[in-house]
């Protein structure tokens, strides 16, 4: 029993003694686990270098994307919201060339032939004004030089006969407008009663023996200007040159030979070339007075029967210039037959009159070397500033877009419009075709995102956006002593083009 009780005990101090060392292995484990310093440092010190480097790359890459989006934001807008805005007015520039398309605009063909009518209608009424006026004194004249009415084989109406016949022609020609049916039956009401009331005086100054009326005419009698004019300086103005500070009146004063409205030709030969300047202007006087004080010269010394047209836009809104050069330009046409019509802006002055305003072949850019872009041409595309266009050409392309609102691009759609239909732009060399700018604050252009959409569909929309579309209100046509002033409401800019 004794026994029993000393293994039972012994089992028992076994027991005790494998606990004790169970627990004691526990404990060495837990202080293992949280007692290992020396152990872990070096694998904590690894840890951090990585995370660091991490850190670090990851900060480079903010910042590369922080840069992309300054970039971005800077090129398309203030932010987000900004272009946002801008997508919404592209969608209401197709919605508004979609309706100006619904709009029953003529195609280009069309209008071309009413636009002829009109002119050869305005002129008639000009010629028909000019006989009223003048008939009494071609009567007196007729009598004092003692012609013999029954000696004569030519008469007043043989002369207007092909006047006649043409309105005749135009009439057949056209069947789209009564208003224009009526007037020209007006015009042939009027050119009947006018060889009706002069049938009785008749003349021919071939056939009469007046030698006093023959030798008259042979000294009234002139021959055509030289082709190179013989009075051009040259260079004119240099890279110092200033502009003088002169007022309007006193080159009304120092060109009294110009006729009111601005138009001359010279008085010793007849001129080659009719040539319209076409200004279009808005809150620049002083430029205008400048360029007034150079051109006028500049003209009369390359012997050109001219006439100046500013054409300004009336109010406060939005900037058309391509209205206002098609409007200057319709108005011109009904006045005289121009052979060429120049575009020039107004801040820009020529330094070499031996650059020729005359009337090319091909359409001509002259404003080639300005001092503002280092006498360089910036581009192939780049036709503004001074350009120079026969009215054929200009009518073939449909003149000027009418979409492009505010400063800016309208230049470059005509050049694009002249090269879908294969029509060559010529410069003169930019040694002579030289130009100062007058020093001005830029305007703010247009947006970019509009421009380039309207740029890239200028070839497409020629048959039906451009000068046989302008709308426009004539406000007033005055005849100043150097120019002749329209002024032109340009209405509002359709959806999306503010």
């Amino acid at each position: 029993m004794l026994y029993s009780y000393g293994r039972h005990r012994s089992i028992l101090t076994s027991a005790t003694s494998h606990e004790q060392d169970q627990q004691l292995s526990r404990s060495n484990h837990r202080l293992y686990r949280y007692n290992h310093e020396p152990v872990s440092s070096n694998l904590l010190s690894r840890d951090i270098s990585s995370i660091l480097i991490l850190l670090f790359f990851l900060f480079l890459l903010i910042i590369s994307l922080s840069q992309i989006l300054v970039v971005h934001i800077s090129r398309y807008g203030a932010n987000f919201s900004a272009m946002q805005k801008i997508q919404e007015e592209l969608k209401q520039m197709d919605e508004s060339m979609e309706a100006i398309l619904r709009d029953n605009v003529l195609p280009i063909d069309k209008w071309r032939l009413l636009f002829q009518i009109q002119v050869y209608l305005y002129r008639f009424e000009l010629l028909f004004d000019t006989f009223n006026n003048d008939s009494n004194l071609m009567i007196n004249e007729i009598t004092n030089k003692n012609i013999n009415p029954a000696k004569t084989n030519i008469s007043m109406k043989k002369l207007l006969k092909p006047l006649l016949n043409k309105s005749d022609e135009l009439l057949l020609r056209q069947n789209n407008s009564d208003h224009l049916t009526n007037h020209i039956k007006r015009v042939q009401n009027q050119l009947v009663a006018l060889i009706d009331k002069d049938k009785n005086y008749q003349w021919n100054d071939h056939e009469t023996k007046n030698k006093d009326l023959n030798s008259n005419f042979h000294k009234r009698k002139k021959n055509y200007c030289q082709e190179e004019p013989r009075d051009l300086r040259g260079r004119f103005l240099d890279e110092n040159s200033t502009f003088p500070n002169v007022s309007l009146y006193e080159i009304e004063k120092n060109y009294s030979s110009v006729k009111s409205g601005g138009q001359w030709s010279p008085s010793h030969c007849i001129a080659r070339h009719r040539v319209a300047i076409i200004i279009p202007y808005r809150d620049r006087y002083e430029h205008l007075v400048t360029l007034l004080y150079y051109l006028h010269p500049i003209f009369q010394r390359q012997e050109l029967d001219y006439k100046i047209y500013v054409s300004e836009q009336t109010g406060n809104g939005t900037y058309n210039k391509a209205v206002l050069m098609n409007a200057a330009f319709i108005y011109a046409s009904s006045e005289y037959d121009f052979q060429c019509f120049v575009f020039h802006d107004v801040d820009l002055i020529p330094e070499d009159d031996r650059n020729m305003y005359s009337c090319p072949i091909f359409p001509r850019h002259m404003s080639v070397a300005v001092d503002e872009m280092n006498y360089k041409l910036t581009y192939e595309e780049l036709i503004g500033g001074v350009f120079n266009i026969r009215p054929d050409h200009f009518l073939t392309v449909n003149g000027y877009s009418n979409l492009y609102w505010g400063w800016g691009a309208e230049d470059d759609d005509l050049y694009y419009r002249l090269k879908e239909l294969s029509i060559k732009v010529i410069r003169p060399p930019a040694t002579i075709a030289r130009y100062k700018m007058l020093a001005h604050t830029k305007r703010v252009p247009s947006v970019w995102n509009k421009r380039a959409k309207l740029l890239y569909s200028a070839a497409k929309r020629y048959a039906w956006d451009g000068v046989s579309s302008a709308r426009y209100n004539l406000t007033s046509a005055i005849a100043y002593p150097l120019f002749t002033h329209l002024v032109i409401d340009v209405g509002l800019p359709p959806p999306g083009f503010s």
